[in-house]
């Protein structure tokens, strides 16, 4: 392992928390988008579910049930997003996006993928691939471990 892993550690996680701030939340407030960063995050979740329940919404965004609630009406609000009664299960309300809600989440990625690619731009062609690629790996890797165990070994170890 590197003999340097706690400065390469703390190096990462100051441009990880830069990084997040300039192509996250950030960015949409910067770009002056009518959303907010949050509201753009459950566009994409609608988007990925196709059909998806506030309950369904609460969870993968990890809040209240009422917090979604509020959240929707203002996408609604907006056109963006319809809400309808489940035919089978009345208490259940299912959320699609709208042709409007679509098009504005395009808009948000377009926007993104232009300043990426600005930020790419100015990186040496010989650096981006490899960058790329570590991303990956490492994206990778940390959608399989298993976090107790991570946080088990590294008790131990110390």
């Amino acid at each position: 392992m590197h003999k340097n892993l706690d400065s390469l550690t703390e190096r990462f996680d100051k441009s990880l928390i830069v990084l997040m701030q300039n192509l996250g939340p950030q960015l949409i407030n910067r770009a002056q988008l009518d959303l907010t960063p949050g509201q753009v995050f459950m566009l994409h979740l609608i988007r990925n579910e196709r059909l998806s329940s506030v309950s369904k919404l609460a969870e993968k965004m990890e809040v209240a049930p009422s917090a979604i609630t509020v959240m929707l009406d203002r996408l609604e609000n907006h056109g963006f997003v319809s809400r309808t009664r489940d035919t089978s299960d009345r208490r259940v309300v299912i959320i699609e996006l709208t042709d409007a809600g679509e098009r504005e989440l395009d808009y948000v990625l377009k926007v993104r993928k232009t300043i990426i690619q600005h930020c790419f731009k100015q990186m040496d062609a010989n650096e981006l691939i490899p960058f790329i690629e570590g991303l990956e790996k490492l994206s990778s890797i940390s959608q399989k471990m298993e976090l107790v165990e991570v946080l088990g070994l590294s008790m131990e170890g110390e």
